[in-house]
């Protein structure tokens, strides 16, 4: 009897943790249609295994009582025709039939009239409800059935084992069903947090460009000596800026509706060499001098946000050099992979802030927000690279970023 028992039990707590994932991977956790569909099985399932020398004929009670009570009056009207189908094709017509007609029928009549208040309870209320009701069929169910050749101790277990099994069953259901609803909850409340952090992050990435422009037109205002040729060089880097932060704005006004990425083949040292072009006003106003080594190769990608990478990258450089100090841009090729070293002069960081890099609203500047190197990290990972970071305080840092080539050297 032991064997058929946990077997039983087994085909439940399967049924229930079956449910539970389907709940969480579309969210409906309290959808009646499931509820029903996997009580019923589980019903199905406890029938063909009896527990022999015992009035209670299997634990079919488990699932069609919790089938009743959270599905409600539909769903115990359904739960009982399976029942009687399923008991008949494996026993037939037994002596005790329409005994066992009217028990199962009043029972779930009676689940599904008290499902309205039971969905209302508190879990301490609901196990309650469950327990005893399962206990008062038990006791029935014994007092309608009783032969003579029970054993007395199988007796005595089963008017307490459904109950046992009832409460541990709903405690389980209850959990996961709280577990799921507290899941949610907290999805709710990050993705208001991300909005919060991506209305920062937007403000921060707009601001790269606008620094930058502001660079170069302070330099193109405040020099007569400039030739035309580096003027127009100057006015149209500014201009470009400008349409990189008007693309950084329309990212975020299309948020809510997001498109995949456009990739494309991206040159190594044609964009690196731009980028080099465009924080050179930045790092020319802060005493900075940019040294590069840059090799020609290609890696898959999207345009804006490699530039918008590794201007965050740039720019953090710059500005860890307050005296001023050298920025150096060196690239190479390692095992069908490219590898970009950025490096600095600046005041560096220690080990702890390493590891705290790339946390939103962390950050070594005291105006930071974090978010910018956040950005640097997804932008990578999106891209299917890899970024190291070194650093000593007093000595500098070094960013070493790898991506895989797209198209062999």
């Amino acid at each position: 009897m032991l064997n058929e028992f946990l077997l039983n039990l087994l085909f439940i707590l399967v049924g229930i943790f079956l449910q539970h994932l389907w709940s969480e991977k579309t969210g409906h956790h309290q959808n009646k249609i499931v509820i029903g569909i996997a009580s019923a099985i589980t019903i199905t399932l406890c029938i063909p295994f009896p527990l022999e020398s015992s009035f209670v004929e299997d634990l079919k009670l488990i699932p069609y009582i919790i089938g009743g009570l959270y599905g409600g009056i539909v769903t115990s009207t359904i739960l009982f025709i399976v029942i009687v189908v399923v008991f008949t094709f494996f026993y037939g017509v037994t002596d005790t039939y329409i005994t066992f007609l009217i028990m199962y029928g009043v029972l779930g009549l009676v689940c599904g009239f008290m499902s309205p208040t039971f969905l209302n309870s508190n879990i301490s209320k609901k196990l309650e409800t469950m327990v005893y009701v399962t206990i008062v069929f038990t006791i029935f169910l014994f007092v309608f059935t009783n032969k003579e050749e029970i054993i007395t101790i199988h007796t005595i277990m089963m008017l307490f084992s459904p109950t046992v099994a009832i409460f541990v069953v709903g405690y389980i259901f209850e959990s996961i069903r709280e577990t799921i609803s507290l899941r949610q909850k907290i999805i709710k409340t990050e993705k208001s947090e991300v909005v919060s952090q991506l209305a920062a992050s937007v403000s921060h990435e707009v601001r790269n460009p606008l620094t930058v422009t502001r660079g170069f037109l302070q330099l193109v205002l405040e020099s007569d000596t400039i030739e035309k040729e580096k003027r127009d060089e100057y006015i149209k880097l500014a201009i470009d800026e400008l349409d990189t932060a008007s693309n950084i704005i329309n990212d975020y006004l299309t948020f809510a509706k997001p498109a995949p990425a456009y990739w494309e083949l991206l040159d190594i040292g044609i964009h690196l060499k731009h980028i080099e072009d465009i924080i050179f006003s930045y790092a020319n106003m802060n005493s900075v001098v940019i040294e590069s080594d840059l090799v020609t190769c290609v890696i898959q990608g999207n345009k804006q946000q490699f530039q918008q990478c590794f201007l965050n990258i740039t720019k953090n450089c710059i500005e860890a050099m307050p005296d001023g100090g050298t920025l150096n841009i060196y690239t190479s090729i390692l095992n069908k992979h490219v590898l970009i070293e950025i490096s600095d002069t600046g005041i560096g960081m220690s080990q702890e802030q390493i590891n705290r890099i790339g946390e939103p609203y962390f950050s070594t500047k005291e105006k930071g927000t974090g978010l910018g190197m956040m950005v640097v990290f997804s932008i990578i990972k999106g891209m299917k690279g890899s970024i190291s970071i070194e650093s000593k305080q007093g000595v500098g840092t070094k960013f070493t970023i790898k991506f895989p080539i797209a198209v062999p050297r």
